[in-house]
């Protein structure tokens, strides 16, 4: 079966066009998720080498920001992370990876200097 020729396929839905509150509002988040993994980047690079036991940073839970959903549980590579009613980190197994704190939906774990 041919494709079909491009003038034949539908044009794309039309989209209200946001207003400027809600662009400024979807920029807003979008930097802060940057921002977020620009920061876990960063921690790696500075732990890069480095063994667990010699961090110098570790992940902290802000316990009124996280709900307990597990994303920053399952991306943990040293299993330092649980979840009962909110993330818990073990300090002792944590290397600082920051891939819990480029994960967490809800910005509520990040690296902290030990």
């Amino acid at each position: 079966m041919a494709p079909l020729p491009a003038d034949a396929l539908p044009p794309p839905p039309q989209q209200a066009p946001a207003t400027p509150q809600q662009e400024m509002a979807a920029l807003e988040a979008q930097a802060r998720t940057i921002e977020q993994e620009l920061q876990a980047l960063r921690a790696r690079i500075a732990q890069r080498g480095r063994s667990p036991q010699q961090a110098t940073m570790v992940a902290v839970v802000d316990a009124e920001r996280c709900v307990g959903c597990g994303a920053c549980q399952r991306v943990c590579p040293a299993g330092a992370i649980t979840v009962a009613q909110v993330a818990k980190v073990d300090g002792a197994k944590c290397t600082a990876c920051g891939q819990c704190e480029a994960e967490c939906p809800r910005g509520a774990i990040a690296l902290h200097d030990v």
